[in-house]
């Protein structure tokens, strides 16, 4: 199979289409997500700078959003990585860094908003109801 490991960013002039295989066939005891909200609403969203020259590997800069990977890993180890850090060459640096699975970060969120839109009708019906 072909895969494509990179450390450090990826920049494209272009679209970038990703997918993920999420065929049914290949997945087995599938179960709702339980108690999304409560699971979305451990997670802290957070502004932040990057650290500027860091590393040689870590090539990240300026202003951007998103979580804490060690806050995330204490709710959701599952969508937390650690690997070990390499120089250009390859070699082990001694060192590691999370990173956060963020296709199924995301994919949570989406049905903790389901959930909270479900909530929301019926709060809504139910005050139409008092009103009415």
């Amino acid at each position: 199979t072909d895969a494509l490991s990179v450390t450090g960013s990826i920049s494209c002039t272009g679209n970038i289409t990703a997918f993920a295989s999420s065929d049914e066939r290949l997945k087995e005891n599938i179960q709702p997500i339980q108690e999304p909200l409560k699971k979305i609403n451990q997670i802290s969203g957070v502004e932040f700078d990057w650290v500027d020259g860091f590393d040689e590997v870590h090539n990240f800069t300026g202003h951007d959003v998103g979580v804490i990977a060690q806050e995330l890993e204490l709710t959701s180890p599952g969508l937390v990585r650690e690997t070990v850090d390499r120089d250009k060459d390859g070699n082990d640096l001694g060192t590691t860094t999370k990173s956060v699975k963020s296709s199924v970060l995301t994919m949570k969120a989406l049905v903790a908003l389901q959930e909270a839109m479900t909530r929301i009708e019926t709060l809504e019906s139910k005050v139409a109801a008092l009103e009415g």
